[in-house]
């Protein structure tokens, strides 16, 4: 596969190219740096040496190399590079992308240092888009005016057809990988969705939607009574099939409405989060918050699928990505053995979102905990090792509203620290944990200190309360 990105100066293409190097383990080439290893000259030197001619010729050069080249790469062109009737012709045959960014934008990024064509005035921007805007627009355009750098990179890869595709190994919930998935959805669904995933997705998506905050506050009964009328006025039957599509807040809140609506229908999970697609949007769960005690009112009823597509959680912003990777190695602890050493070894490549490191852990994260669910469906015993790190944790999040994964990662530092006390953790074993953790849960997290009247006040609510008033921790020496 050959990536190809085309646009103005300051529009990200280098810092673009670089993350989806690193995201399809594929080389990144910058043509401008290219030229300047080959003249050993800075860009502005050869324009003022040899003249902008002269630059050109070495740009078409490299093009036509790599256009021969049969590699994968990721290729960050000149912003000048569709001047040239040749080059553009090269450039649609790669089918290379335009970064498009709203020019008043592309003035406040740029920088003038090593610009030669903006002759130390960056409002000679604007014209330049001007003048080139039309050349730029007979390519394949990806808007990324409004977008985070994630998640320009998710509508970036959207374009492609990249295939990364697996069925987890489950006779339990049916489950599977596809990348891309989103752009290949049942065209007579119906469909629950986040604002979020309208924006970035929306186009992809069937017609019939109903598009819901962002955050938690969905899981609220008058949204559920919204959701009831909007399926009533479009006359959906139990045979419709039901999509949530978006992060845990959507899978929770269309699994409860699924189950209920006319006594239960047909529904499917898109999950677009990290910690949906290995947690939230499996095993059958599904509930809505009241008050401020988090699904305390649910069902337990399995999608008809879950479809997970690991190209849409490269659009996640750090905080949420890392929610995500929390909650998998929670399951990485519980499971031990290689997948506890597949985390160790590959955690930096999944932090920095491999699609192939990535899907290998999602898939792994879902097999570990449909094996535990699929021997206690109904939560009366062993699934209840799943809480690790919740129990301290969901105390911690009613406590201070800090989101549910980086609540979990304190939760679990507290309750590790813990089971070391009880001498239930072999010293090396707690500080590998401890390391790993301070790793992953962000400092104004793990600094947080709570009282403990407050630890005892949401515990005394919690929903994993037994009749005895006792709520049990798991590690691993209890089984």
């Amino acid at each position: 596969m050959k990536i190809f990105l085309v646009g103005m100066m300051g529009s990200g293409k280098t810092t673009l190219a670089k993350k989806i190097s690193k995201v399809l383990s594929i080389p990144y080439i910058d043509i401008d740096e290219e030229i300047e290893k080959n003249e050993n000259l800075k860009i502005k030197d050869i324009f003022e040496r040899y003249g902008e001619e002269y630059f050109r010729k070495l740009e078409n050069d490299i093009l036509e190399k790599l256009a021969e080249n049969t590699q994968s790469i990721v290729v960050s062109t000149g912003g000048g590079i569709i001047l040239n009737a040749k080059n553009r012709t090269i450039l649609k045959k790669e089918n290379a992308i335009y970064l498009s960014v709203a020019p008043e934008k592309l003035k406040d990024r740029v920088s003038l240092e090593n610009r030669p064509v903006l002759a130390n005035n960056k409002e000679n921007i604007i014209k330049i888009y001007q003048d080139r805007k039309e050349l730029y627009e007979q390519f394949k355009t990806v808007d990324i005016t409004n977008l985070t750098e994630w998640e320009s990179v998710a509508k970036i890869l959207y374009q492609y057809d990249i295939k990364n595709d697996a069925e987890i190994d489950s006779s339990f919930q049916k489950v599977s990988i596809n990348a891309g998935s989103l752009k290949s959805l049942p065209p007579d669904s119906i469909v629950f969705t986040s604002e979020k995933v309208n924006e970035l997705y929306g186009e992809y998506l069937p017609q019939k939607k109903l598009v819901l905050p962002n955050g938690e506050k969905t899981k609220d009964i008058s949204f559920v009574i919204r959701a009831y009328e909007y399926l009533l006025e479009n006359n959906v039957s139990r045979d419709n099939l039901l999509l949530g599509i978006g992060g845990g807040t959507i899978t929770d809140f269309t699994g409860f409405v699924g189950s209920t609506y006319k006594r239960g229908m047909n529904f499917s999970f898109y999950p677009t989060t990290l910690l949906s697609q290995i947690d939230a949007a499996i095993g059958g769960k599904n509930g809505i918050d009241f008050k401020k005690y988090k699904n305390v009112v649910g069902t337990i009823n399995l999608p008809k699928e879950v479809i997970i597509d690991p190209l849409s959680i490269l659009s996640l912003n750090d905080e949420t990505f890392i929610e995500g990777l929390i909650e998998g190695y929670k399951m990485a602890l519980i499971s031990g053995n290689d997948f506890y050493e597949y985390f160790k070894e590959n955690m930096h490549e999944i932090l920095n979102r491999n699609l192939y490191k990535l899907s290998f852990f999602i898939k792994r994260s879902v097999e570990e905990k449909l094996r535990i669910v699929e021997q206690d469906f109904k939560d009366t015993g062993l699934r209840s090792c799943l809480n690790l790190g919740h129990t301290l944790g969901h105390t911690f999040e009613a406590a201070t509203g800090i989101a549910h994964g980086l609540s979990v990662g304190w939760g679990l530092i507290k309750e590790i620290e813990f089971f070391y006390k009880k001498k239930y953790l072999e010293e090396k074993e707690y500080l590998e944990i401890k390391d790993t953790l301070e790793t992953l849960v962000p400092e104004k997290v793990k600094n947080i200190q709570i009282e403990e009247k407050d630890i005892y006040y949401y515990l005394s609510n919690d929903k994993k309360i037994g009749a005895n008033q006792k709520i049990r921790f798991y590690h691993e020496n209890s089984g």
